[in-house]
């Protein structure tokens, strides 16, 4: 079965602040191609709270007990850190793509601590496309996403796979 659209679902996207009407498809995915998002900056009260509600470590709590920390300092999840990657990746690219469904994920690397005051930015390019082997309307595209620092340095990076509809079916072509 694939997946239905309703007109409403549209709508309730357009109420959400999401325009709903789709620019970017699988044609429009070329290797090397590249999309920047960001700043989005991060404070302690953002990491804490995160903290509280998905991963109450002491680390992401507390900002004296961090100290004791191998790392020394209060920082962000790594499942916070993630989110904020994804959302600038939707905001900067698949807010406008017809996408189906994610894939998957690879190669998941934290690099380097989020920490109060980092502005971030992310950076996704276009790793591959591979036609969907049973859908001819839809195929995958494979992306590597970087969230770095402003000062370069990056924080996360990872490979994600998302499946992305056609402009066109090939056998309307």
């Amino acid at each position: 079965m694939g997946v239905v659209r309703r007109a409403g679902d549209r709508r309730q996207a357009v109420e959400n602040g999401v325009d709903g009407r789709k620019q970017l498809f699988l044609e429009d995915f070329l290797a090397g191609r590249v999309w920047t998002g960001g700043p989005r900056a991060i404070d302690q009260d953002e990491i804490v709270a995160f903290a509280r509600a998905y991963d109450p470590q002491y680390f992401h709590l507390d900002p004296e007990l961090a100290r004791s920390s191998p790392l020394g300092v209060l920082c962000a999840s790594g499942i916070q850190t993630f989110a904020i990657a994804h959302r600038l990746m939707v905001d900067a690219l698949l807010g406008q793509t017809d996408v189906v469904a994610g894939g998957g994920m690879d190669q998941f690397r934290m690099r380097l601590p989020v920490v109060p005051g980092d502005r971030l930015y992310v950076r996704v390019e276009v790793q591959g496309v591979k036609p969907h082997s049973r859908r001819p309307d839809r195929g995958w595209v494979i992306f590597l996403v970087h969230l770095t620092r402003e000062d370069g340095e990056t924080v996360l990076d990872y490979q994600t796979t998302i499946l992305v509809m056609r402009r066109e079916p090939l056998s309307k072509r």
